[in-house]
C-alpha cells in the first residue's frame, strides 16, 4: 500500500480557461454546432492527458511518471516553494537534472541524488503537497 500518493490534475482554473478559450474560439466561427462542442471536448481530453501523472512512495521506492528510484538514492529532500521552484527551473538550473514539473506547479521538492555512478545531480518534481511527500520520504530514510 503506498506511504503517498498525489495525482497531478489540472486546477479549475485551467479548466475554465480551456472551456472558455474553445467556446470563443467555436463562437468565431459562425457557431458551427461541431466546433462548440468538439474544441471544448479536445480541450478536456488534453487536460486529462495531462493531468494522468502521478507520484507514489511505495515500498521505499520513488515512482515518478517516467522513472523510479530507491528512496536511499536520495538525499534529505528540500522543499520549494514558487520562487525556489522557478529559480530552480530557470537560473539555478543544472542541464542535468531531471525534471519533473506540470505547467500549474507552485511548489516542488528537490532531490539531490547520492549516487556518485549517476550524473544526474538531483530530481525536480512539481507537487500540489511537498510537505507531505518530504515527510513520507524521511520515513523511508531513517
Amino acid at each position: 500500500m503506498p506511504t503517498y500518493r498525489e495525482r497531478l490534475w489540472a486546477p479549475a482554473s485551467w479548466v475554465l480557461i480551456t472551456l472558455g478559450g474553445a467556446g470563443l474560439v467555436a463562437v468565431s466561427f459562425r457557431q458551427n454546432l461541431l466546433l462548440l462542442v468538439g474544441l471544448p471536448v479536445l480541450g478536456l481530453i488534453a487536460l486529462l492527458a495531462l493531468s494522468r501523472d502521478e507520484l507514489r512512495v511505495e515500498d521505499d521506492v520513488l515512482h515518478v511518471p517516467g522513472a523510479r528510484a530507491p528512496i536511499t538514492a536520495f538525499g534529505p529532500a528540500e522543499v520549494l516553494d514558487r520562487a525556489a521552484l522557478r529559480q530552480r527551473m530557470g537560473v539555478r538550473a543544472q542541464r542535468d537534472a531531471w525534471v519533473r514539473v506540470k505547467p500549474w506547479s507552485r511548489a516542488g521538492i528537490l532531490l539531490p541524488v547520492e549516487d556518485p555512478e549517476d550524473d544526474t545531480p538531483y530530481w525536480l518534481l512539481g507537487t500540489r503537497r511537498p510537505g507531505d511527500l518530504a515527510v513520507a520520504l524521511a520515513r523511508f530514510r531513517t
